[in-house]
């Protein structure tokens, strides 16, 4: 390439890059033409937000019957991303004002089922990295209680009371090592601060317990006669994962694989289904399913996953679309119509793993992606294959499911506000 050649290729890429960031943030067959407050949660609806902070995975879910659930609430390590420039985080959502633990409160007390309590009968922490469950800094205030620091789900536990929290290594939390050695690294010693939550919860009588992979219905609605149709599975946590058979599980990964702790989180992870009639929804955390050739078998987490989760209408990208995770095994056996990506990093997703959710290979049909944030970079870098799946960039992203599960809907809610107006909305979906 030529001197003169470069110089037109960098302008061509520049304003690419502009026009990016110009562009509207919604595409695809879209109902946006007048800005308009997304209808309250009534009875029988299923309400899934994913909410967009920019700094971690948080999902608040309301169940036919008004059981409410959070789904992690992530506070990434500013200090840690610093090292990994060139990566970009993305801007605080809906700024940085507050921390991302107020702004999932006050995103919760927005939504919540109305004349209610604004309360969460469950909170389900799906790992124990940053992006998850919070960053201890020094200066994260102390709780009202005087027990432990505020950030992520312990702020958001001290701002709205949770029921029963759960995690993957409750009770003794000594899997795959004793947790409670582990106390050296930024994301350890958050692990300490919540661990110091989890005892005082327990000496004052509050549920913290551990998910039983394999497990029907450890989290179900309060009213569940009501909506018999409605179950959520365990699937998978700390290496143990369902045969698919009744109860019975599969310890996955070996008991003796982890020596210390110097290991990843990841392959731990806590996986669910969700199903509602004929609804299916798939959140895995950060389970990975492309292990590079110097790591052991138990890193592809996804195959055996896939095997027993089925087809589903709705699944998260796991480990936010990076590029170790959403293998073709997961894509044949779960054929997602919608996939949701939560991410805050500008690696995020990979290229090859948008080649795959792309791929007509794994499973026939349409498929729309929707993402809570992307980098303009991240879309210059990988193409306009992005724009043939993706239809929404930036925003929260709520699936409502309709009475008794046979169809669903996506709004898109704008992120840079309070208000959180909708700026978008797909569907309805039939669901299969």
């Amino acid at each position: 390439m030529t001197a003169i050649d470069r110089r037109a290729f960098l302008g061509k890429a520049a304003a690419l890059l502009m026009a990016l960031q110009l562009s509207p943030l919604l595409l695809g067959q879209s109902s946006q033409a007048e800005r308009k407050t997304l209808p309250p949660w009534v009875e029988g609806n299923l309400d899934i937000h994913h909410i967009s902070t920019g700094r971690g995975n948080s999902t608040y879910i309301v169940m036919p019957d008004g059981t409410t659930m959070l789904i992690d609430a992530g506070v990434t390590d500013q200090a840690a991303i610093q090292s990994l420039s060139p990566l970009k985080p993305f801007p605080a959502r809906p700024n940085a004002d507050h921390t991302p633990g107020y702004w999932i409160a006050n995103y919760i007390r927005q939504f919540a089922p109305r004349d209610r309590p604004v309360v969460l009968d469950y909170a389900l922490i799906t790992h124990f990295h940053t992006d998850h469950f919070g960053t201890v800094l020094s200066s994260s205030p102390m709780s009202a209680t005087g027990a432990y620091r505020l950030t992520g789900i312990t702020e958001v536990a001290d701002l709205i009371p949770i029921k029963t929290l759960i995690d993957r290594a409750a009770p003794n939390y000594n899997v795959p090592v004793d947790l409670h050695q582990c106390n050296e690294s930024s994301n350890e010693k958050t692990l300490q601060n919540y661990l110091k939550m989890v005892a005082f919860r327990e000496q004052h009588g509050q549920t913290v317990l551990g998910l039983h992979a394999g497990a029907l219905d450890q989290i179900r609605l309060q009213h569940y006669q009501k909506f018999p149709d409605f179950h959520i599975r365990n699937i998978a946590s700390s290496g143990v994962i369902w045969t698919g058979r009744g109860d019975e599980v599969e310890q996955y990964i070996p008991v003796d694989a982890v020596k210390d702790c110097h290991f990843d989180e990841n392959p731990f992870s806590n996986v669910i289904k969700m199903s509602y009639g004929k609804f299916d929804y798939y959140s895995g955390g950060d389970i990975p399913g492309v292990p590079d050739y110097t790591q052991p078998f138990w890193r592809d987490i996804e195959t055996p996953v896939a095997a027993v989760v089925g087809p589903v209408d709705v699944m998260v990208l796991d480990h936010h679309g990076n590029r170790d995770t959403v293998n073709g095994a997961i894509l044949r056996g779960l054929r997602p119509r919608v996939m949701v990506q939560l991410n805050w990093l500008s690696a995020q997703p990979g290229e090859e793993v948008v080649v795959r959710m792309a791929s007509k290979e794994f499973y026939p049909g349409p498929r729309d992606v929707f993402s809570t944030g992307m980098s303009p970079e991240t879309r210059v870098a990988i193409g306009s294959i992005m724009d043939k799946i993706y239809r929404s960039y930036n925003g929260h992203v709520v699936v409502r499911v309709a009475p008794g599960g046979s169809t669903y809907e996506v709004f898109i809610l704008n992120d840079e506000d309070e208000t959180r107006e909708v700026i978008g909305h797909f569907g309805p979906y039939q669901a299969n």
